[in-house]
């Protein structure tokens, strides 16, 4: 990812958008699923990122500008409802974080909900340290007992 992605973004469809991400995840040790689809409401997630036990649920914006911060966070709180399913589904994970992932090279930055939108040239970083960002983005998360037959 350190050719000028951002050149190399704006020639590919939203399709290849989301194998690039894809593949930026699968390079730092993720392993990913593309669009996990939901029944009873209907809902795709365009990439689940899972390491460990923890989730990002990524929602892939391949927007040709920008969009304000009002419907960011409408997004946002789409993409937190998905997430919320897949830790209800997926039983081995304990935390599921909500992302939105964009073309355009801006700043990181964390909405007022807790999602964090991550330009694809600021994925990296965001991977190499995303453990610092635990207590500033939202995360659903599964407290499992250790109690277990007590």
């Amino acid at each position: 990812m350190g050719r000028d992605i951002e050149s190399e973004v704006s020639n590919m469809n939203w399709k290849e958008f989301e194998v690039l991400a894809e593949k930026a995840f699968l390079a730092y040790g993720w392993e990913t699923v593309r669009n996990y689809r939901f029944k009873r409401p209907t809902m795709e997630i365009d990439l689940i990122a899972i390491k460990d036990d923890n989730a990002f649920c990524v929602d892939c914006k391949h927007w040709k500008r920008t969009v304000g911060e009002a419907a960011m966070l409408r997004l946002a709180n789409q993409q937190i409802k998905r997430t919320e399913r897949v830790l209800n589904e997926m039983y081995t994970l304990s935390r599921a974080m909500p992302m939105i992932l964009t073309r355009y090279d801006e700043q990181l930055f964390i909405l007022p909900n807790g999602v964090p939108v991550v330009p694809i040239t600021r994925l990296p970083g965001f991977m190499r340290e995303w453990e610092g960002y635990i207590g500033k983005i939202f995360a659903y998360i599964r407290y499992i007992s250790t109690d277990a037959g007590r």
